[in-house]
């Protein structure tokens, strides 16, 4: 049994114990491991099966950044202490200043800007550091100060990282190739109104869940799927289709859960499903999003590894079903914070990687983005780590489909999933439809530039049908069209092929 200890210097040490509690250590292989965060005199003891070295993440509060999940270094045990403060603005700061070493060698080209926010948070970080034993109070506050200048410098490197290979790709091409891509439902009649989506996107990825294909057991509807696809083409865009099966309780068919916990017979199922729908389009749809969320946590009494084989099984069929065409598998909650409480063992980046050594013929992975949203989206983070996060899955060797919901309110919503909420408190101020446009112009610029991303996805057209993500859509509960919208037509028109 191991443990870290840190020193909780911030003056309101009790306010901040539930988010301490989400704290979350990962080792070598970058895979969060269980924490048992215990509290004894204003010293927070995190203890984990392993004693090796690691590094410890909590979400932290910082002025003008919300309550982003932030990273100390990579630390050793020891008897004494660690002021986490401090060792939270070292983190970050290491991250942010060997990753601008390392892009400088590569040619980016920075602002002045960027450098001076930089001595701002080196000097803010040698007071915090070299006060921490005399002045306690003045240490967190530098410490502090600290991290708002490096998330500060993050996203100012982050911004020029993705003008310039922006930039550097459109210089060798008019329009990039990247699909930017909007998910719509099976049904044609809740589509937002309207001609113009080829204005903002050249592709759709149209849903095609078991629910929604096979309400009745051993009877497939396909009169909605056949329609939105039509109409998908003849707006001349390039059509995904999927998931087909995605492990999310609202997804799948209200007499599944007569087979809860029977393996044998939920398998024969998805192989039935798989085969009757690859085969009855094939040629016809080039990308399937086959499986989703597999692994992630407890659905229809499945353990981690009979998930595992139901998903490798559905892509070889699909396989068999139609040669010709691309599959992909997809992952929630990519950072995998949620690991350190889960008994599933894997993880999001793991079970990839898993699945790609399987060599079952994976065409692509898909990462589902929902930041600032409970489960199954993802803690708050900033631009800079949603870049490292993408280099990082990259390591797969294969094209990145990234999905990418945003909120645009914190009021309830209705039609949303009412086990998933938004998180405000995660946020720099309320989410709203301004917030909405800002930050999603940043991520989707970002995951359009990185050469190995195949397509990024709005994953959610409208509030105004049922929907996963409360107020994340583009278009309004009265169908009118969000200030995002008219950035992405802008976006497509003058980078996007």
């Amino acid at each position: 049994m191991g443990v870290l200890k840190f020193q909780l210097t911030s003056p309101d040490p009790a306010s901040r114990l539930a988010d301490l509690r989400k704290a979350y250590v990962t080792g070598l292989d970058r895979t969060p491991s269980r924490l048992s965060v215990e509290f004894r005199q204003g010293v927070m003891l995190c203890h984990r099966e392993a004693s090796e070295s690691g590094r410890l993440f909590v979400p932290w509060p910082v002025e003008g950044h919300g309550t982003p999940i932030v990273g100390t270094a990579t630390l050793a045990e020891r008897r004494e202490p660690y002021n986490l403060a401090v060792e939270l603005a070292r983190g970050k700061l290491n991250d942010v200043r060997n990753q601008l070493a390392d892009w400088r060698q590569m040619g980016l080209r920075t602002p002045r800007e960027l450098d001076a926010v930089l001595r701002r948070a080196v000097a803010g970080f040698i007071k915090a550091a070299t006060s921490a034993s005399t002045d306690p109070g003045a240490s967190y506050a530098a410490a502090q100060t600290s991290l708002a200048a490096t998330l500060t410098a993050g996203d100012m490197l982050a911004e020029a990282y993705t003008n310039q290979v922006l930039q550097t790709r459109l210089s060798g091409s008019a329009k990039l190739p990247t699909q930017l891509t909007l998910a719509v439902d099976a049904d044609p009649r809740s589509a937002p109104p309207g001609g113009d989506w080829g204005q903002a996107f050249n592709s759709a990825r149209v849903s095609c869940t078991w629910k929604t294909l096979a309400p009745s057991e051993g009877q497939y509807r396909w009169d909605e799927f056949d329609a939105q696809l039509a109409r998908c083409r003849k707006q001349h865009l390039a059509v995904q289709a999927g998931p087909l099966l995605e492990f999310r309780p609202g997804a799948l068919p209200d007499w599944i859960w007569l087979w809860e916990g029977d393996f044998e017979t939920i398998l024969g199922l998805v192989v039935d499903l798989v085969r009757q729908t690859v085969q009855r389009y094939r040629g016809k749809i080039p990308v399937w999003h086959l499986v989703h969320r597999p692994a992630s946590g407890d659905v229809l009494g499945l353990s981690e590894e009979e998930q595992i084989r139901i998903t490798a099984r559905a892509v070889q069929v699909a396989r068999q079903a139609d040669p010709g065409a691309q599959f992909t598998v997809g992952v929630e909650r990519p950072w995998a914070e949620w690991m350190g409480s889960s008994p599933f063992q894997l993880g999001p980046l793991h079970l990839a990687d898993y699945l790609v050594r399987a060599d079952l013929g994976l065409a692509g992975i898909a990462i589902e983005v929902a930041p600032g949203y409970s489960a199954p989206g993802s803690h708050l983070r900033d631009l800079f780590d949603f870049s490292k996060l993408l280099d990082l899955y990259a390591l797969l060797n294969l094209p990145i489909y990234v999905w990418l919901t945003l909120p645009s309110s914190a009021r309830p919503d209705p039609l949303a999933d009412q086990s998933v909420r938004v998180e405000s408190g995660q946020w720099p101020s309320p989410p709203d439809e301004t917030s909405q446009a800002n930050w999603g112009a940043r991520w989707v610029s970002l995951a359009a530039a990185k050469p190995f991303v195949r397509s990024v996805t709005w994953a959610q057209t409208s509030d105004a049908v049922p929907h996963l993500y409360p107020n994340g859509g583009l278009f309004r509960a009265d169908q009118s069209p969000k200030p995002l919208f008219s950035w992405l037509k802008t976006f497509r028109k003058e980078r996007i092929a």
